[in-house]
């Protein structure tokens, strides 16, 4: 065999590799799940960080967020018009908290992980976005460590967490789908408004 003839075929057999690897190629989101909707979190509390008070007037109190809801096709090129069985119920959500220092003991360095229920529906749109709030910390978590030791301190005492939001659904067809959105929260004794 001369040496042209074999460039020639590695030339093609490597080619061939390459094309192959290229047509197993997809985007984690078009096979994460087998919905052929995508449910995404566009924004949590308006993209803002969090001020979490620990103690507002000798009182604890959930804090809540509003998420920016959004469900689209997958497949670009469908003409969204109202859906039904596209269309997403939200189930539930999960919250789970980390810090960047890496710490993460629940009920230590972080809030133990928390759920909850939500029964709405989003219809499949080409723009925009729906509302929908959810309890971000529960005042359960207030009257446990870290956030305990965060009491009276006037706050001179800042802890800044992440809190990591999963939501459950499916659509109406039975199709299972997630979301994921994060949201930074400032834990302290914030001064109390003496208005």
């Amino acid at each position: 065999m001369n040496r042209s003839l074999i460039k020639s075929t590695a030339k093609w057999a490597a080619m061939l590799a390459i094309g192959a690897a290229f047509t197993g190629c997809s985007a984690g989101y078009s096979t994460g799940d087998t919905s052929s909707v995508l449910l995404i979190v566009a924004a949590v509390n308006g993209g803002s960080p969090l001020k979490s008070d620990v103690l507002t007037k000798n009182s604890i109190f959930n804090d809540q967020v509003e998420l920016a809801i959004a469900v689209r096709f997958k497949n670009p090129n469908i003409d969204t018009v109202p859906s039904i069985p596209n269309a997403v119920i939200l189930d539930r959500y999960e919250v789970h908290y980390r810090r960047s220092d890496g710490k993460g003991v629940e009920g230590q360095d972080v809030p133990y992980a928390i759920s909850g229920n939500i029964t709405t529906t989003f219809d499949v749109k080409t723009s925009g976005t729906d509302p929908v709030v959810i309890d971000i910390v529960r005042a359960q978590a207030k009257l446990d460590p870290p956030l305990r030791n965060l009491q009276n301190g006037g706050g001179a005492i800042i802890v800044s967490m992440f809190a990591d939001i999963t939501l459950h659904g499916h659509t109406i067809s039975g199709q299972t789908v997630t979301g994921k959105g994060s949201l930074q929260i400032d834990f302290a004794d914030w001064a109390d408004d003496t208005n």
